[in-house]
C-alpha cells in the first residue's frame, strides 16, 4: 500500500497575478485631435471645403473683352459624437477581502485598457475611408488585390504611398506608417538585420524604424476585410464562419445562436446575412441572436456590405489585424476570395489621418450599490470621428495579402 501525505503538502500562491497582454495604442499617431478643446459640449462638428480644385486654371484674358465670373459652392462635411462605450463590473466586499488580490483595481485597469483599444480600433479602421489606395496593381500584380509582401516588394510599396501623395499634393514631411507584425517581419529581413538592431527604439507606441521617411510603428489592431462569393443560395445546414463565429444557413430558423433564415434568392439571403452583422444581438424571424460575448465583439467592431451586382458580402472586422474566414458552402464557387482577403495598413501624414474629438475619455469610477455589500466599477466614454476631405487626402490604405497569414 503507497503512502499518501498529499494532505500536508502546502499550497504556495503567487504574489502577483499572471500578466494579460493587451494591444498596443498607436491611434494617437494618426489621429487630428485639435477641435477637441472646442468640443466640450455639443455633438457636432461641421467643417466646409472650398469649391477650388487644384486642377483648376485661369481664364485667358482678352483685352477689351469682360472676363467670365465663375460660380462656386461651398460644402459642408459633419463630425458627430456618437461613439459610446460602457463597462460596469460588481464585486461583492467578502469577495475583496478573502482575495489576495486588489480584484477592483485589478479589472478597472484592464478595462481601461480595453476601451483605449476600441478607440484605436475605430482610428485604424478609418483607413478605408482614405483618398488613396495602394494594392496589388502597385506591385506589378492585380488591381484590387492585397499585396502578397516580399523584401523584393516591400520598399517599392511605401515609395508607392510616397507616389500616392504626391499625386494629391501632399507634400507635409511628418509621415508615419502604422504596419502589422507580418510586415514589420518582412522589413526586418529585407535589411538582413537581427531583431534588436530594429528594435532597440521599440518605445511603448510601437516605433521600430524610419524607412523613406515614414516612422514606421507595429500594431496587430488593424482592420481587416474578406470578400465572400455567394451566388447561389445556401442549403440547410452551410456555415459561414467570420473570425471563430458560425452563422448556419436554415430553412426552419430553429433556435441555436447564429442561424439565419435561407431567402427565398440569394440576394434575399445575403441582404438577411448583411443586416444580422449589423443587429447581432437581436433574434426575428430572420435569426438567431449571437452568444452575449460574440454579439458584444460584432456590435463594437464588425460591419458587412451586400452587393446584388457582384454576388458579394464583403466583411470589415476593426481590430484583428488578420480577419480568418471559412465556409462549408454546397456551391462549390461559392467562397471567400483569397486575394479579397486583406490587411489595411495605415500610411500619411501624422496627426492629420482622421478627426477625433473625444468628450469623455475613459475614466474609471467607483460607486457603493444600495442595499448590498457590493461596489460597482465603471468605466465609459464619448467619442467622435470622421475623416475629413482633407484628412483623407492625407491618408493611404495599403492593402496586404492576409489569407496565408
Amino acid at each position: 500500500m503507497a503512502n499518501d501525505f498529499t494532505a500536508s503538502f502546502e499550497e504556495v500562491r503567487a504574489k502577483e497575478q499572471q500578466i494579460t497582454f493587451f494591444k498596443r495604442s498607436v491611434a494617437m499617431v494618426v489621429a487630428d485631435t485639435s477641435f477637441r478643446a472646442t468640443m466640450k459640449s455639443w455633438d457636432v462638428l461641421r467643417r466646409i471645403y472650398r469649391g477650388v480644385s487644384a486642377d483648376d486654371t485661369p481664364d485667358v484674358y482678352v483685352r477689351g473683352e469682360d472676363m467670365p465670373e465663375r460660380s462656386e459652392t461651398d460644402t459642408a462635411e459633419t463630425l458627430t459624437v456618437n461613439k459610446q462605450f460602457g463597462i460596469a463590473i460588481p464585486f461583492d466586499d467578502f469577495d475583496e477581502i478573502q482575495s489576495k488580490y486588489n480584484l477592483a483595481v485589478s479589472y478597472g485597469n484592464d478595462y481601461w485598457i480595453i476601451m483605449q483599444t476600441q478607440i484605436d480600433a475605430d482610428v485604424l479602421g478609418e483607413v478605408v475611408n482614405g483618398a488613396s489606395t495602394v494594392d496589388g496593381w502597385d506591385v506589378g500584380a492585380t488591381t484590387g488585390d492585397g499585396i502578397v509582401l516580399t523584401i523584393v516588394n516591400v520598399l517599392n510599396v511605401i515609395t508607392s504611398v510616397t507616389k500616392k501623395l504626391s499625386l494629391l499634393n501632399i507634400y507635409e514631411t511628418s509621415k508615419f506608417g502604422i504596419v502589422s507584425p507580418q510586415f514589420e517581419e518582412v522589413i526586418s529581413l529585407y535589411y538582413g538585420a537581427k531583431a534588436t538592431d530594429l528594435g532597440d527604439k521599440v518605445s511603448q507606441n510601437g516605433f521600430f524604424k524610419t524607412i523613406s521617411g515614414y516612422e514606421l510603428y507595429s500594431s496587430n489592431n488593424l482592420t481587416g476585410t474578406a470578400s465572400l462569393g455567394l451566388a447561389t443560395n445556401p442549403t440547410a445546414g452551410d456555415t459561414i464562419v467570420i473570425n471563430g463565429v458560425t452563422f448556419t444557413a436554415q430553412s426552419t430558423i430553429g433556435t441555436t445562436a447564429g442561424n439565419f433564415k435561407i431567402g427565398g434568392n440569394v440576394d434575399a439571403t445575403r441582404a438577411t446575412l448583411e443586416a444580422f452583422i449589423a443587429s447581432p444581438s437581436t433574434t426575428s424571424a430572420n435569426q438567431i441572436a449571437l452568444s452575449a460575448t460574440n454579439a458584444r465583439n460584432f456590435k463594437a467592431r464588425v460591419s458587412a456590405v451586400n452587393d446584388d451586382t457582384a454576388n458579394t458580402l464583403v466583411v470589415t472586422y476593426k481590430g484583428v489585424w488578420v480577419l480568418t474566414v471559412s465556409e462549408t458552402l454546397t456551391a462549390g464557387g461559392d467562397v471567400w476570395t483569397t486575394t479579397q482577403q486583406k490587411q489595411h495598413c495605415v500610411f500619411g501624414i501624422k496627426k492629420k489621418g482622421t478627426t477625433l474629438v473625444m468628450q469623455k475619455a475613459p475614466t474609471v469610477e467607483k460607486e457603493r450599490i444600495q442595499r448590498q455589500l457590493w461596489d460597482r466599477i465603471k468605466n465609459g466614454m464619448l467619442y467622435g470621428l470622421k475623416t475629413f476631405r482633407d484628412n483623407s487626402q492625407r491618408l493611404v490604405n495599403v492593402e496586404i495579402a492576409s489569407s496565408a497569414y
